[in-house]
């Protein structure tokens, strides 16, 4: 073998070790960039919330405005009972319908008999049941109303009846009027102590 053809020889094996080199290390760049590109599409940048936890959130926000607008109720009728009127209250803000019908239908006969109440009533209230789903959105109160401390005056005498079942249940309904959670209706059990 010639010096010339040895040289040649020589030069085909680097070239050939070089492209060999080169194409493997192009495969390895090749499988690392895919398996980097498959890390990050296997692993989301951004977290999913569940739809439970968005449901209960809607539930929780629900009961929340539910029950405050049953407790501003409570506080406004409490404010109407002592004056003998709803004028100058924020009752209409949390009641509607048949609950405001009956508060002032109550206030009315209270009014002509000239009956006021003094003191204040206690009251434990819980959201029993919500229906987010719903148009509009509903929700039903059970309350325990303790009247203990909550007396009918006629001028200055205390006209409550003695034999007065003083710890009753209160259910309610309250709904969405529009984006306002309001009572729309309640009824009074005297039967049912608590």
């Amino acid at each position: 073998m010639t010096r010339r053809a040895h040289h040649a020889a020589r030069s085909a094996v680097r070239f050939r070790n070089r492209t060999t080199a080169t194409l493997g290390l192009c495969a390895v760049l090749a499988l690392s960039a895919c398996s980097t590109s498959d890390k990050h599409a296997a692993s989301p940048t951004s977290t999913a919330t569940s739809p439970s936890v968005i449901q209960d959130s809607k539930d929780q926000t629900a009961r929340d405005a539910a029950l405050t607008a049953w407790r501003g109720m409570d506080a406004e009728m409490v404010k109407a009972y002592h004056q003998g009127r709803s004028s100058g209250t924020k009752l209409s803000a949390y009641a509607a319908d048949k609950a405001l019908s009956k508060i002032e239908s109550e206030l009315f006969q209270y009014r002509r008999a000239g009956v006021h109440f003094e003191g204040e009533p206690k009251s434990t209230a819980q959201v029993t049941t919500v229906d987010v789903g719903s148009a509009p959105q509903t929700a039903s109160i059970h309350e325990c109303l303790d009247t203990t401390d909550w007396k009918a005056m006629q001028g200055s005498k205390n006209v409550t009846s003695p034999n007065q079942v003083q710890r009753y249940t209160v259910t309610g309904s309250v709904r969405t009027i529009g984006t306002q959670w309001k009572v729309v209706d309640y009824q009074v059990d005297k039967a049912r102590t608590c």
